[in-house]
């Protein structure tokens, strides 16, 4: 009987020591996305995205210190998902604006192309004009 409940404070042991692993490996993972968002420039493109996700690692730290385990692994997980969302929302943001500048600059060549369109066919007119002059 002895033995019996030795083993049950042992696993309870391991799933405890598991479950602060598990939160301390979330931590740290929504740390690294949130560098990742700000290599996306999320502080820029995205600074409520990121700025959730910073809160979010901070109360998800405090739960940690504090020895609350699986509530620091739920602010955790939602620290890392926010992250993803902020890095996911700057890229998208400078995608667009990349667009953007591409569209202006598209429209700025069809029109020098339809202005250089516009000369050969001035060109065409009048050098038939030329043509259909009598020499002299």
């Amino acid at each position: 009987m002895i033995a019996v409940s030795s083993l049950v404070i042992v696993l309870i042991s391991l799933g405890c020591g598991s479950t602060n692993q598990l939160a301390s490996e979330i931590v740290y993972d929504a740390k690294v996305q949130i560098e990742a968002a700000k290599e996306a420039n999320a502080q820029h493109l995205a600074p409520q995205e990121l700025g959730a996700a910073e809160q979010m690692l901070s109360r998800s730290e405090e739960a940690l210190s504090a020895g609350k385990d699986s509530e620091a692994y739920r602010l955790g997980m939602r620290a890392h998902l926010k992250a993803k969302l902020a890095a996911a929302v700057a890229i998208a943001n400078q995608m667009e604006a990349e667009a953007s500048n591409s569209e202006g600059a598209l429209a700025l060549k069809v029109r020098a192309v339809e202005a250089a369109h516009r000369d050969l066919e001035r060109a065409g007119q009048e050098l038939e004009a030329l043509q259909s002059t009598p020499e002299e």
